[in-house]
């Protein structure tokens, strides 16, 4: 269940990278932004085999090119676990040092994106393809994941903004889960 958490979150964090209403003048500041969703797990032939939620608190601070993502996933069993990342800006390139991950803006501005793909590869060589995208308040992602060109399953994220005393909230919620 511990990778399958583990894809969950990295699946959200890769599908978040949004600048969402945020301009060129955005680069001199800090904005935080908070989400909820559910996450959905399917095997190769579609059938759905996990379904989780996620909070995610993601602070954009254009000063430093820096996104960072404090995500926490809580699957069916209540279990509940949570993963920081830090993901570097440079132009329309992202690069998590600590996973490798990289991504290029697909559609619209850097900044301002709608839509862009992320690609990495875990420690059992499976390969994680991400194409997200993003309009008003919603985010959708949709990943595959492949052992050479096998795929082994696919992990749909849809996350909605919310307020931040709501993220509050269910974050202390969910530390008192089991």
């Amino acid at each position: 269940m511990r990778m399958r958490q583990s894809v969950a979150v990295m699946a959200l964090v890769l599908g978040t990278m949004s600048g969402l209403g945020c301009s060129s003048d955005l680069n001199e500041q800090v904005q935080t932004y908070y989400y909820k969703g559910i996450n959905t797990t399917r095997s190769a032939d579609g059938q759905v085999t996990a379904q989780g939620e996620t909070l995610l608190r993601r602070v954009f601070n254009g000063p430093q090119s820096l996104i960072i993502e404090d995500v926490l996933t809580r699957d069916a069993d209540q279990n509940v676990a949570e993963t920081i990342f830090n993901f570097r800006v440079q132009g329309s390139t992202l690069t998590d040092p600590n996973t490798g991950f990289t991504g290029q803006l697909v559609g619209g501005e850097a900044w301002d994106w709608i839509q862009w793909t992320v690609t990495g590869t875990l420690d059992d060589g499976t390969t994680i393809v991400s194409t997200s995208s993003i309009n008003e308040n919603k985010v959708i992602v949709d990943m595959s994941f492949k052992k050479g060109d096998v795929l082994q399953f696919s992990v749909k994220h849809e996350v909605l903004s919310i307020l931040g005393e709501r993220y509050d909230d269910l974050r202390e919620q969910w530390a008192k889960s089991p």
